[in-house]
């Protein structure tokens, strides 16, 4: 197992810049999901940790030692990629016995390491059968059992999941939090997929750009976005962002309301409560979503029975003040304001709208 420490790392591809500048440490046995849109440069971040792309600078150190310049083999890490990438004709015990092989490892020890990484996986009775005859899910975990079966300090995950159904993808990140707790190794995780992220990971980072936006718990990236990328990118459905001018405050900030804290009203309250107009509703399990106007702009909030409600119907909405979020209207980040009794008296983004 390891720690990582990330200091001023670039990147660049063809004159542009991938990652800019990156600093990040990671403790020895966290679960790290890198999580950002398409592009960002998550994937390139990890094969930089990987060794399969070379830093243009910048410091990588695994337990404080320096590996920026050891190629991939010799930095005791296990990569699995989306696509499995088993050898098509080789058996699941032979896929998952191909690293020790390589290393010259005793054909008793490569037996037994085999043997555990396939029973702590539960595919012992699928170790003569080659990968044409597994599912999508069992092929995952055989990739997975290769990665592990040499006990590396470091695992590092490519969007693992994404090839595999939504009832799949559920069970398999229940188990792959499981084994990491098991094993207590040290895992960084690609993902675009922000549930994904959310349940799985010990910390987040987010990333945009090549730039690490907020690196923080997954309830604190929720709950505490550090600029308005983070809130808009973090929860589903996304967060409602409206100028603060709407409700007779400030142009120069932004309010964000997450559509789980926006709920229907009838009676006049100390909560901050919008007036608007119905457009759409959308049933979703337990929760209606309701798509409605405010001021010429469409917010989405949540109701558990939209029994009654016509579309074009003038509602209110509210929700309490310690739910909303405060930005600056031209950088984005994440205004803090001292108290709710210091906005309710000082700060007109927080009045009634009339």
């Amino acid at each position: 197992m390891a720690s990582i420490e990330i200091s001023d790392l670039h990147k660049t591809f063809a004159g542009i810049q991938v990652i800019q500048g990156l600093d990040l440490s990671i403790r020895d046995g966290e679960f790290i999901s890198f999580l950002g849109p398409s592009g960002c440069g998550k994937s390139t971040l990890l094969f930089c940790i990987a060794g399969l792309e070379e830093i243009d600078r910048g410091s990588i150190q695994f337990d404080s030692t320096e590996v920026s310049d050891l190629p991939a083999g010799e930095r005791n890490i296990s990569l699995v990629f989306q696509d499995y990438a088993l050898y098509p004709h080789m058996s699941v015990r032979e896929n998952i016995a191909f690293p020790l092989r390589q290393q010259k490892i005793a054909p008793l020890v490569i037996a037994q390491q085999v043997s555990w990484a396939a029973g702590l996986l539960g595919i012992e009775h699928l170790l003569d059968r080659i990968p044409a005859q597994l599912s999508g899910g069992q092929r995952q975990r055989v990739a997975i059992g290769r990665a592990i079966v040499r006990n590396p300090a470091v695992l590092l995950m490519d969007e693992p999941l994404s090839n595999l159904d939504a009832s799949l993808r559920v069970h398999t990140r229940t188990e792959l939090r499981r084994l990491q707790k098991e094993l207590g190794i040290t895992v960084i995780f690609v993902t675009h997929d922000q549930e994904e992220a959310m349940v799985l990971s010990d910390r987040i980072a987010v990333v945009k750009d090549g730039v690490v936006q907020q690196f923080a718990a997954p309830m604190e990236v929720y709950a505490a976005p550090q600029n308005q990328f983070v809130a808009g990118f973090i929860g589903s459905p996304e967060m409602n962002f409206l100028p603060a001018s709407v409700l007779g405050g400030r142009q120069e900030h932004v309010i964000g309301i997450r559509p789980h804290d926006l709920n229907l009203t009838t009676s006049a309250s100390d909560k901050l409560q919008l007036s608007a107009e119905l457009i759409l509703v959308e049933h979703a399990g337990p929760y209606q979503f309701l798509d409605v106007s405010v001021s010429g702009m469409t917010v989405r909030a949540t109701c558990t029975d939209a029994t009654g409600l016509l579309l074009g119907q003038n509602l209110t909405l509210e929700v309490s003040r310690d739910k909303v979020h405060y930005f600056d209207a031209e950088s984005g980040e994440r205004v803090a304001l001292s108290s709710p009794e210091n906005v309710t008296r000082e700060n007109p983004i927080c009045s009634v709208a009339g």
